[in-house]
């Protein structure tokens, strides 16, 4: 028999969150639009899931998803913690909902803390009875080479560092766009849009002599030119903590 002409496995993705703290339609457009004008080409077909956590159940899960689809981005389904009840409607409706890796990890904790519960207490052995295990040492994180750029990359211009660091010598210009799966090394001004850590990598960091970017994004976290004020036009670096991004001093 032939093999089939599909497959099935498990992977992992960066997904933007969109987290709603309001249902008022006419509040979440103005928003959205003000949002995509910073960035166009950012947010064109960008793949989101709505956080519905922080508000109430009445929400109109259809008029949200028509919302964020008319404005051209990519409808994948909704998210946060609710009440299974919600959960059913929106999967009633036809709607994906999708579990962070924070309630899966939490839905974890409690099943293994009932199952605690139940052990009873049994005497310790003597020193002497204990065979060692060999520890088990985490892998280390792939360890990318370099892909290096010499020259000013012009607006338009984009330049893709896979399964490598990118190292620029030279500015990024207003309008272009430098990706890398690990860190983006900028030996100038950055002007454009910097995307480090573009396939998961949550310890890559973004490093420039002159910070003037439109937009940086690590692991599908970003910041805008608003948000980079403390270090603007001045030597730094930007990292990410937890799922925060923190810019800070090169020099």
């Amino acid at each position: 028999m032939a093999d089939a002409s599909i497959e099935f496995k498990g992977s992992s993705f960066t997904l933007s969150v969109l987290h709603l703290k309001t249902t008022t339609l006419v509040d979440l457009r103005e928003d959205l639009i003000n949002k995509i004008a910073q960035a166009p080409e950012f947010f064109y077909l960008l793949p989101i899931i709505v956080d519905i956590e922080r508000v109430d159940s009445s929400i109109d899960y259809q008029a949200v998803k028509l919302l964020v689809e008319e404005l051209k981005f990519t409808f994948v389904g909704f998210t946060g913690s609710v009440a299974k009840e919600q959960k059913k409607l929106i999967r009633d409706l036809g709607f994906s909902f999708v579990n962070s890796a924070s309630q899966s990890a939490n839905n974890s904790v409690n099943n293994k803390a009932k199952v605690d519960t139940s052990i009873k207490p049994v005497a310790a052995k003597p020193a002497s009875a204990i065979k060692t295990q060999p520890v088990e040492v985490a892998p280390q994180l792939a360890l990318y080479t370099d892909k290096i750029h010499r020259g000013q990359i012009r607006s338009g211009q984009q330049i893709y560092a896979k399964g490598q660091n990118l190292v620029i010598i030279g500015s990024v210009s207003a309008g272009a766009e430098v990706i890398a799966d690990g860190n983006i090394h900028v030996y100038g001004s950055l002007r454009g849009r910097a995307i480090a850590g573009a396939k998961g990598h949550h310890q890559a960091q973004i490093y420039c002599q002159n910070l003037e970017a439109e937009l940086v994004s690590i692991n599908g976290n970003y910041w805008l030119s608003e948000s980079m004020e403390q270090h603007w036009n001045s030597p730094a670096y930007i990292h990410l903590s937890d799922t925060e991004l923190v810019s800070s001093k090169l020099i």
